[in-house]
């Protein structure tokens, strides 16, 4: 991997309306939309990432975002990826604009299912809508698609993007409503380069794994789920996020960030700014034999355990996995 690493920036659900009809009556979601994607450039992002529901309950508005995103696109300097929801229609002409498709590089089943490069990492989009049903699901032709093109890995590994999450929400109302049989895309996972895995669709984060891949849901770029809802309703609430990606040689690590603050400020004071480590060629190599009678310094040591060999199924050899941190820990999601 390039020693930099990579910055995503993740949106997902912007739900956009005609731009004179507010969501709900109340949120100009084009706005939130735009917002988001100015706050972007702050973290001067490799690529965009928009993981579905662009149109609310399938509004005619792709070719505006298309146009949107494009715009985007040219300010940061990057491809905005883009993949469709349970709320969006693939198969629109609008879909399949220039804006959508711009930089990938193959294409499998449907208009949701593309390759993109983004240096040497490689950014894979699945439609995961199944019409008329609460759950997600990927065909069967989808997933031989996927394992064929995962068995060449890419040089900085794969980032994989869909709508449905393959991990449960925290509330018991959205039971049932992310991606169905999730086992089936662990068996096709399990072995490959895939380093990540994002989605939307809950409105709220979540963080778990999918065998030994780390998942994240995203928070909503137009409004927020309500953890707190009574039981028996779901609950809007006015917020509006976006999440930052970082894939580098010590992993993978995702940080949900509002775009709408409403704490106070408690403090403001001056960073300590840490002094630059030495020079590498007068620092001892962490596995180097320390002078008689020194004492090792905390945190060189590296972990002897091996990593567990993901399980293939058969007729599939397995192929190399990154090595990905022990520290990311067991999914947050409660079991329902």
């Amino acid at each position: 991997m390039n020693a930099p690493g990579y910055t995503l920036i993740h949106l997902t659900d912007t739900h956009l309306h005609q731009p004179d009809e507010p969501l709900f009556g109340v949120l100009d979601t084009w706005a939130r939309t735009a917002e988001a994607l100015r706050a972007a450039a702050r973290y001067r992002p490799d690529a965009v990432v928009v993981t579905g529901d662009i149109a609310d309950s399938g509004g005619d508005i792709y070719s505006a975002a298309a146009e949107l995103f494009a715009r985007a696109g040219r300010e940061l300097g990057c491809p905005v990826i883009v993949l469709p929801g349970n709320h969006d229609l693939p198969g629109t002409r609008a879909w399949t604009a220039e804006a959508f498709t711009g930089s990938r590089t193959d294409t499998g089943p449907g208009p949701g299912d593309n390759v993109h490069f983004v240096g040497g990492l490689r950014l894979i989009t699945l439609d995961s809508d199944n019409p008329g049903q609460p759950a997600g699901r990927l065909t069967g032709e989808q997933l031989h698609w996927l394992d064929t093109v995962l068995a060449e890995p890419a040089p900085d590994g794969t980032v994989l993007a869909l709508h449905h999450p393959p991990v449960d929400s925290l509330l018991p109302q959205l039971a049932g409503r992310g991606l169905s049989r999730p086992a089936e895309l662990a068996g096709v996972l399990a072995g490959t380069d895939v380093r990540a895995v994002l989605c939307g669709h809950y409105h709220h984060a979540v963080s778990g794994r999918l065998g030994a891949v780390p998942v994240w849901a995203g928070p909503a770029v137009s409004y927020g789920q309500d953890l707190f809802a009574p039981p028996e309703t779901v609950q809007g609430l006015d917020s509006s996020w976006l999440s930052v990606i970082r894939l580098d040689e010590s992993g993978f690590s995702a940080v949900p960030v509002p775009l709408q603050p409403t704490g106070a400020v408690v403090f403001t004071k001056p960073a300590v700014r840490l002094k630059a480590p030495a020079h590498p060629s007068s620092t001892p190599h962490p596995h180097s034999t320390p002078p008689p009678g020194a004492v090792p310094a905390a945190g060189t040591t590296r972990s002897t355990h091996p990593f567990p060999e993901p399980a293939r199924a058969p007729g599939h050899p397995s192929r190399q996995q990154p090595l990905l941190p022990v520290s990311q820990g067991e999914p947050l999601a409660a079991p329902l």
